[in-house]
């Protein structure tokens, strides 16, 4: 007589425990999942950059290296703010959002993009700069500089074409 108890009572308390893991796992399953208008808005919205290293002549070691914060209007020429600048000296330089050099770009004698420092001093030539491609991807990059001289390097070009597509879809009549 004690086996037919004790199936009762095992059987009860796996229903239980059974019935306390559905509770539980339906009250934190919407707490889990990831918002799908938030990943919709990454999407739709990319940070354009521009990440440039520039080597010694043997390729060994990277002298500088600039970052950039790329902002694309339709109509208008790309305008490249400074964000940082790291030298192999241990010298650095971070500016904030307010405070940011402004590259200016335009294209050199041989057609190629450049953007040039505020102080005229340094300028990057970017071969193969796509201004609509969308991702990231390497081109590459040479520095004019009486400081550094001339050096071959590349950039890394992110989200060009990303963040002028959805200045097109802000902008279409259907959006509005």
């Amino acid at each position: 007589m004690k086996y037919p108890r004790s199936r009762s009572l095992i059987a009860m308390i796996g229903a239980g425990v059974a019935a306390l893991l559905a509770v539980v796992f339906l009250a934190y399953e919407p707490l889990s999942q990831p918002s799908p208008p938030a990943r919709q808005e990454a999407r739709e919205k990319p940070i354009p950059s521009l990440n440039c290293v520039f080597y010694d002549f043997t390729r060994a070691s990277i002298v500088v290296g600039f970052d950039f914060a790329a902002t694309l209007s339709e109509g208008a020429p790309p305008r490249f703010e400074e964000r940082a600048k790291a030298s192999r000296d241990g010298n650095q330089s971070i500016f904030e959002a307010g405070d940011r050099p402004v590259w200016a770009y335009a294209q050199d004698d041989d057609g190629h993009p450049t953007i040039t420092s505020p102080d005229g001093a340094t300028r990057v030539v970017l071969y193969g700069l796509k201004l609509d491609a969308v991702g990231a991807f390497f081109i590459e990059a040479g520095l004019r500089s009486t400081e550094y001289r001339n050096l071959n390097g590349q950039c890394q070009q992110a989200n060009f074409g990303g963040a002028l597509a959805s200045m097109s879809k802000e902008s279409s009549p259907a959006a509005q």
